[in-house]
């Protein structure tokens, strides 16, 4: 029989109301550890995926599986487990999965699928026997993600600068069947977790290169336009453009959340939730885009990728690095246009495209307001996140000459004089969650004078 020494190993024939709460809390320990980290494996794998189906596919299944982490992480208090105590996967099962992910994106592919077939079979045993009717939707969620996996996983275009490209539909095989069954029946390291979460560091692979519709024709870097053929409506030559801008923005923009998963595991668990949602807005993003340009009569495959681009740019770089460039200056900056355009698209006959950017206006608020938070968790003090930003878009100008991404790429380095001159809605701009001195500071701006 399981006791405290001696714990019920993950996959046991019995069910969990058979376990004693200190033995079931270890077992939901393996289930919470092992389920951030197929979350975050598939989101090492997911910025490989050149189209936007086979992508959003992954994109929700890393969306699920940090949810259930939450769900777990929650289950595990209500059983009187603290932070504290949450512990680390066992040293072994770390060490042999790590070993596994290093070698590819396609191997960090195959122990995420193997790991979700183990946890999908894991809540099959414990339901058992078991009255607790989350066992079994907690089942269905991971059947339901392997059947994501297999979606996104279908052979794909490869990166025009990689032409060999990763192979094709990937499987678990069995090292990654044997290092996962390894990983579910080691008990966790006592103590202190190393991590806020627990969760270890690994060796992802490298990204070095974004992966773009395989459809989609490129520009050079320094070319801001993409023109439409000449048409009688100028309204409807700037809702295309603004369209194809668009599409060729959101879909790059989830690489960098989902390596922020991937990369970093010294954050809390909320930080993971956040960029797994930004990830998914995106995508939800790009598929609204799509939809409204062929609804207008448009072939979405002219759409306009820059090589290289502003996302290549941000890998390999710093947290906050990437927080500030991505969002914290630049959706910012998409929450000023967006603003100013949802009135005129009304007033000039496209209501519906009105109402789907104003969707994605509230989401852009949301992802500004994710990294300003996680800014003020890394430095603590707001000044000190205003120097930061400053440096940060320093970094980047200097990136942007390097790499010859062209004079629209250079961002002014006083991110709060450049908002003051534009008039900033300072309402929106709280929502945000720029700081009381952030929003007197750009008000100042605004009327001419320096805070």
């Amino acid at each position: 029989m399981p006791s405290a020494a001696n714990p019920a190993p993950v996959g046991s024939s019995q069910g969990a109301d058979e376990l004693s709460v200190h033995d079931l809390a270890g077992v939901n320990r393996r289930l919470y550890h092992a389920t951030l980290l197929a979350g975050r494996t598939l989101a090492a794998f997911a910025p490989l995926l050149g189209d936007v189906a086979p992508r959003a596919a992954l994109v929700r299944a890393v969306h699920a599986l940090i949810g259930q982490s939450v769900l777990l992480h929650d289950r595990l208090l209500e059983m009187r487990i603290r932070p504290d105590e949450l512990g680390t996967p066992g040293p072994a099962a770390v060490e042999a999965a790590d070993e596994l992910l290093a070698g590819s994106g396609d191997r960090a592919l195959a122990f995420a699928a193997a790991l979700l077939r183990g946890l999908e079979d894991t809540f099959t045993e414990l339901q058992g026997g078991c009255r607790a009717e989350h066992a079994f939707h907690d089942r269905r969620l991971y059947g339901a993600c392997l059947a994501l996996v297999a979606e996104g996983t279908e052979p794909y275009q490869p990166h025009p600068e990689d032409p060999e490209g990763p192979g094709p539909k990937v499987s678990a095989d069995a090292a990654a069947l044997r290092t996962v069954a390894d990983f579910l029946a080691a008990p966790c390291a006592a103590g202190a977790p190393t991590t806020p979460t627990g969760t270890p560091a690994l060796r992802v692979p490298d990204c070095p290169t974004r992966r773009y519709p395989g459809w989609a024709s490129f520009v050079n870097a320094a070319d801001v336009e993409f023109q439409d053929p000449g048409t009688n409506d100028p309204a409807r030559t700037i809702v295309l453009h603004a369209l194809r801008k668009g599409i060729a923005t959101e879909f790059i923009s989830t690489d960098i959340p989902l390596r922020n998963i991937a990369e970093f595991p010294d954050l809390p668990l909320r930080f993971y939730r956040d960029m797994a949602r930004h990830a998914h807005d995106e995508l939800r993003h790009t598929h609204l885009l799509l939809d409204h340009l062929t609804a207008m009569g448009e072939d979405y495959r002219r759409v306009a990728f820059r090589i290289p681009d502003t996302y290549s740019a941000m890998a390999g770089q710093p947290l906050d690095f990437r927080l500030i460039v991505l969002s914290r200056t630049g959706e910012d900056a998409a929450i000023e246009a967006l603003a100013d355009a949802i009135p005129r698209l009304r007033s000039t006959g496209y209501a519906d495209v009105a109402v789907m950017f104003d969707h994605v206006l509230a989401d852009e608020l949301r992802h500004v307001a994710y990294a300003n938070h996680w800014l003020r968790h890394l430095h603590g003090d707001d000044l000190v996140v205003e120097a930061v930003t400053t440096r940060a878009l320093e970094r980047l100008n200097v990136l942007v000459e390097e790499r010859g991404l062209g004079d629209y790429m250079r961002r002014e380095p006083d991110h709060s004089a450049r908002r003051g001159r534009h008039n900033p809605d300072l309402e929106l701009r709280r929502l945000a969650g720029f700081s009381d001195h952030d929003l007197a500071r750009m008000a100042a701006m605004s009327t001419g004078s320096a805070a």
